[in-house]
């Protein structure tokens, strides 16, 4: 009897570690989100085992959750969509396969068969997959909702036309409702090729015009860096932590600005840089040059199929300096340790923070806004470096400006060359030979 009573405490405590572990891995009811313009049985969550965000989704008769690996909640729902679409094109095949038997040509099944062909396309690396995770945001957003169960077949310009009026009341600009159009045509070209319909139907031509990213003058550059020096130094009271502060309260609003935005600004106006590379610098990428000119030398990774190396202005080389300083006292400057925020190994985390920091110092300047009402961001900091070499840089042509950029002289003169008028480099006008 002893020994019945023993095993069945033992077998008592048994049950009650493993109910124990598996509650670790259940989802915190409150933190279940689902993912905005997919199905429902698509959703993110965290559990008491881990910091990292999940996602679950139903596929094939069975339940798949993965890890996100990331902290933060927006890049969370960014994985489980790229999860989602994954799992569509891994099954592609069959889907494919099951329009053919069927002849159950929707414009949902044609545009899974069309994102499971542009996901190879990704990995011959024909496009980026920046391309291809826009044009599945666009394909769900509006395009499966308007036209999803419509067959390809039946789809005419008329109703394109519908659409195009449907989007107009969305308040889109030109540009939007085009690349909304784009990825529809997308579709309905996928279904020509397939011979399921006999031809395109015809799409109406929307004449929009570039609006050129707000750059920033020389005043207001200075006035930059003024007010992101002042916000460093004010003091703030202490944050209350709640469910929004992360990263040690960095992603509170009213947190200080860290004394290295001074610091990213003129990085950037001295560098030609994108965002994007920001995120991505390390000190392994950058060579301090000193060769009668001085300069770095950025060898940084590939972004929008650019991987040529970056030359800076000589005033980077000063910033650079300080920055690397400032963090070799805190042994954040190794070679792998990245420029911006290296405390942060969640780049997408540490851009927002950084988006977040910028935005303030905008509306604490009042230029939030440039010229002709465009929204200033990080972004606007590139276009002043390029308008700043082509105002002020001595007979500089446009294909190396452009290659040292990263970018087409097309995209230079379409938006940075355009806000330039004659006034403006009145000397060489009045020059003499």
């Amino acid at each position: 009897m002893r020994q019945y009573a023993c095993n069945m405490q033992s077998k008592s405590a048994n049950d009650e570690f493993f109910y124990a572990k598996r509650c670790r891995t259940l989802p915190i009811l409150h933190t279940i989100t689902y993912v905005p313009s997919y199905p429902n049985k698509l959703r993110i969550f965290l559990t008491n085992a881990s910091s990292y965000w999940q996602v679950r989704c139903y596929f094939d008769n069975k339940t798949v959750i993965r890890s996100l690996r990331t902290t933060s909640k927006r890049h969370a729902l960014q994985l489980a969509k790229l999860f989602y679409e994954q799992r569509l094109i891994d099954t592609g095949v069959i889907a494919q396969g099951a329009v053919a038997n069927t002849q159950d040509l929707s414009v949902n099944n044609v545009a899974n068969i069309m994102l499971a062909n542009e996901t190879a396309r990704v990995k011959r690396d024909e496009i980026t997959n920046g391309t291809y995770v826009m044009l599945v945001s666009r394909i769900r957003k509006w395009v499966l909702p308007y036209f999803g169960a419509v067959q390809v077949a039946d789809i005419k310009h008329t109703d394109i036309e519908r659409f195009l009026y449907f989007l107009s009341d969305k308040q889109y600009k030109s540009m939007t409702i085009t690349q909304y159009l784009n990825a529809l045509h997308k579709v309905l070209e996928c279904a020509f090729k397939h011979g399921w319909i006999e031809k395109i139907p015809t799409f109406p031509k929307l004449k929009s015009s570039s609006t050129p990213r707000g750059g920033f003058s020389v005043t207001e550059y200075r006035a930059l860096l003024r007010a992101s020096k002042r916000l460093a130094n004010q003091v703030c009271d202490p944050i209350k932590v709640t469910h929004r502060t992360k990263h040690n309260n960095l992603f509170a609003p009213d947190a200080n600005i860290p004394r290295e935005m001074t610091w990213l600004i003129g990085f950037m106006v001295n560098s030609f840089v994108r965002p994007v590379d920001m995120k991505l610098m390390q000190h392994k990428h950058i060579e301090v040059i000193r060769n009668g000119h001085i300069y770095l030398r950025l060898t940084i990774p590939e972004t929008k199929r650019h991987s040529a190396p970056v030359i800076t202005l000589q005033s980077a080389v000063r910033i650079y300096e300080h920055l690397r300083s400032y963090y070799d006292q805190q042994g954040l400057a190794t070679a792998d340790d990245y420029l911006f925020l290296p405390q942060i190994k969640d780049r997408a985390a540490a851009m927002q923070l950084i988006d977040k920091y910028f935005v303030k110092i905008l509306l604490a300047t009042g230029l939030r806004f440039g010229a002709l009402g465009q929204r200033r961001t990080l972004y606007s900091l590139r276009h002043t470096a390029i308008t700043y070499r082509l105002l002020y840089g001595r007979g500089i042509d446009l294909l190396t400006l452009a290659r040292n950029a990263r970018t087409s002289v097309e995209m230079i003169e379409r938006f940075y060359a355009s806000q330039l008028t004659p006034e403006m480099n009145v000397g060489m006008l009045h020059s003499r030979r």
